[in-house]
């Protein structure tokens, strides 16, 4: 399921370079963070990915808290900027019930591309 949900959206020509990198990136989080999940949320999950204009946004859930300055990471995939956010059970729950756009979207329109098996 969740092979196919990174072939999904990664199924475009202008977007298919990005699946090696991609994947690179996400079992170097995986390794880091120890995550319950890793989704790819924005216009990349939503297939409306823009070559030179999107970046690609990756939420990742742990469950543990995170020190400020490991919240954000910026990266390259291939090029192309990637934002990682990194949050923790609790404060993405509270964010989701306190109506922060960005969470929300990612739940709800996002690409689930890693789950822990402890979940």
């Amino acid at each position: 399921m969740l092979e196919e949900e990174l072939r999904r959206i990664l199924s475009k020509e202008s977007v298919k370079d990005l699946e090696q990198p991609l994947r690179q990136l996400i079992a170097r989080l995986v390794e880091e963070f120890k995550p319950l999940k890793i989704i790819i949320a924005g216009s990349l999950a939503r297939g409306e990915f823009v070559r030179g204009l999107s970046d690609i946004d990756i939420l990742i859930t742990v469950d543990h808290p995170i020190s400020k300055d490991r919240r954000l990471i910026l990266t390259h995939v291939n090029n192309v900027d990637a934002e990682v956010t990194v949050v923790s059970r609790g404060e993405l729950e509270k964010a989701v019930r306190e109506g922060n756009k960005f969470y929300i979207n990612a739940l709800t329109c996002g690409a689930t591309v890693y789950r822990s098996t402890n979940t």
